[in-house]
């Protein structure tokens, strides 16, 4: 990441009678003792914010936002769950059954964000075998770990180097927290024992926090995601199957919908095993996700834009009673 000092905190304390070099670091997210003025939003883990005197004043731009649709809201509002994040670990225990689905939905996820996703298969020592192809990863990186072995752990920490955010992000029982752990050297997170039954594991993790890593770089952990709604995803969409894009441009049309069109290079290569006929199913799910995203999102203007109008005509009514009296 790209800290907008000399400091290479992911939150940033500015205090403008201050030198550079004496510039303090503070949590993303603001902490009991500080207050935040009025017209300052609410920052998020992550957020670089401006202090004067202990009070935030400031949420600097934001490079990356992974964003949420609110699920208590599910369409008309956004849940940011992290800022400034320069990658993200989707993490995947292999100690259940894999869902390539939802890997490709989190891929859309960070995608739009703005960071750069690398799957993360936990647990590694649990199976005899892995093989990285039946995650739905497409052409994202994809590393197998094992906290108990080590396998893969160099390589996941080398994602996180001075000045950068690695974020975690996977469901309740994946192994975070021991990844956590394991990458800073020490219990820095409480470990949860995970049910036997169905490999659920609770949530050890309630707030999302960072964590310093002993090579500079900064670690973020997020309690674990039951649901992931996407939030104006189109673009991540399209980059999470560039795979299928790049198939689509030999089609024979040009708005080929890879459905039962001539000429469709896409469904060509499902016929002759070099695509996943699953895959190119759940692309047409998160497009058609989209697209209902965006229709709700427009009627939703449209139903604001008409309750500002009659506010100003209530508001014109009071001032100029004689100009709406009939005669």
């Amino acid at each position: 990441m790209s800290p907008p000092s000399t400091a290479s905190s992911p939150s940033l304390a500015i205090d403008p009678a201050a030198s550079p070099a004496s510039t303090a670091a503070a949590p993303s997210s603001s902490p009991p003792s500080l207050e935040r003025a009025r017209h300052v939003a609410v920052p998020v883990t992550g957020d670089w914010v401006a202090l004067v005197d202990d009070v935030v004043v400031d949420v600097l731009p934001r490079w990356s936002t992974l964003s949420r649709a609110d699920p208590a809201e599910r369409v008309t509002a956004e849940q940011v769950l992290a800022a400034n994040v320069d990658v993200v670990a989707l993490v995947c225990p292999l100690d259940r059954p894999l869902s390539a689905n939802r890997v490709e939905r989190q891929l859309a996820a960070v995608w739009e964000s703005g960071a750069v996703p690398v799957v993360v298969l936990t647990k590694a020592d649990v199976v005899a075998s892995v093989d990285p192809s039946v995650v739905g990863a497409g052409t994202t990186d994809v590393l197998v770990t094992s906290a108990v072995t080590g396998a893969g752990i160099d390589e996941l920490r080398a994602l996180a180097t001075e000045g950068r955010t690695l974020a975690l992000l996977g469901p309740s029982g994946a192994g975070k927290s021991t990844l956590v752990n394991r990458l800073v050297g020490r219990d820095a997170q409480t470990i949860g024992a995970v049910r036997e039954q169905d490999a659920r594991g609770r949530h050890t993790t309630t707030a999302r926090e960072l964590v310093p890593l002993p090579g500079g770089g900064v670690l973020l952990d997020t309690p674990g995601l039951r649901s992931l709604g996407l939030w104006d995803a189109a673009d991540g969409i399209a980059a999470s199957f560039a795979d299928i894009a790049e198939l689509a441009a030999a089609c024979r049309f040009r708005d080929c919908r890879h459905d039962r069109e001539p000429g469709c290079a896409v469904t060509a290569a499902i016929a002759d095993g070099r695509l996943d006929g699953r895959r190119l199913a759940s692309f047409h799910k998160l497009e058609r996700e989209a697209a209902v995203f965006e229709l709700l999102q427009d009627e939703h203007a449209r139903r604001q834009a008409g309750r500002r109008f009659g506010r100003v005509v209530k508001e014109h009514k009071r001032l100029h009673p004689d100009r709406w009296r009939r005669e």
